[in-house]
């Protein structure tokens, strides 16, 4: 199928788990009904090896990175099937953490990650993470996640109080 070109519509979305049939039929459902053509999911908490099917008619090439031990974390990119996307390479960790795919739609290149920063120590995290991307990354860069990093703790923070350093907290 050749590609026709079409806004690209990208979602970045937390699933708080995805191990109950009815959320991923669900989800699917709605990524059709909203045009989505490139889904990035954080906290599939597939384990490793087991994942449960996610994929359909619409939506039939996916890329996960799980947990190795534990059905937590997770970070999965779901591709429209009108998406042409011919994958030139891959990284992820060992943790679940992040995905980075390196690609090409109608001969444009381009990079997408999902990633998913673990509560604390964020910005280490960031830090090691981005460092791998700065060597991966080639043409447009597409990124979405979940960084738990509120931008003012005062406001987004729950217990209004940030778990991480002052000196890494956006203040506006």
């Amino acid at each position: 199928m050749s590609y026709q070109p079409t806004p690209l519509r990208v979602l970045s979305l937390n699933c708080r788990g995805l191990n109950v049939p009815e959320r991923r039929s669900h989800l699917l459902r709605d990524l059709r009904k909203a045009q989505i053509s490139v889904a990035m999911l954080q906290e599939t908490h597939f384990l490793e090896g087991s994942a449960p099917k996610l994929r359909n008619q619409h939506y039939p090439h996916n890329s996960f990175n799980n947990h190795p031990t534990s059905r937590r974390s997770g970070v999965a990119i779901l591709l429209a099937a009108e998406m042409d996307f011919r994958v030139l390479d891959r990284m992820s960790d060992t943790q679940g953490r992040f995905l980075f795919l390196k690609g090409t739609i109608a001969d444009k290149l381009y990079t997408l990650v999902s990633v998913y920063v673990p509560n604390t120590n964020q910005a280490r995290f960031l830090r090691g993470t981005l460092n791998k991307l700065r060597g991966f990354s080639e043409g447009a860069l597409i990124v979405g996640g979940d960084f738990n990093a509120p931008l003012d703790s005062r406001l987004d923070a729950s217990n209004g109080r940030s778990c991480l350093p002052l000196k890494h907290t956006i203040h506006t």
